[in-house]
């Protein structure tokens, strides 16, 4: 990009105005930094009663619920899986050919 005509501001100027506000981040970070380890000291202070109350819930609902019956389980297994168990079961069950009676060979 080429320079306007005019002057310049010098170099020493620009490294010092970003030296300046480098300083200023950094001690604003500083002072920042303590309100914020006390809000979430607060924070995590205010969910203890919440996390007691949703432990006992759990707890409860645990308690009365027992493994589900047979007839209330539904089969999740991918079509695709289903279809390859159905075909390898189909496989198993069909006779194989040295489990065939053999003919006699001597015609009818």
């Amino acid at each position: 990009m080429k320079q306007l005509p005019g002057k310049a501001r010098p170099k020493w100027l620009l490294a010092n105005s970003q030296a300046i506000a480098v300083v200023v981040f950094i001690a604003m970070t500083a002072s920042l930094l303590p309100l914020l380890l006390i809000a979430s000291l607060l924070a995590a202070l205010l969910l203890i009663p919440v996390m007691h109350q949703l432990r006992k819930e759990v707890e409860r609902t645990a308690a009365t619920l027992n493994s589900p019956s047979r007839d209330e389980m539904v089969d999740i297994t991918p079509l695709h899986q289903r279809l390859r168990q159905e075909f390898l079961m189909f496989i198993r069950r069909r006779p194989q050919a040295q489990d065939l009676p053999v003919a006699p060979a001597g015609g009818c």
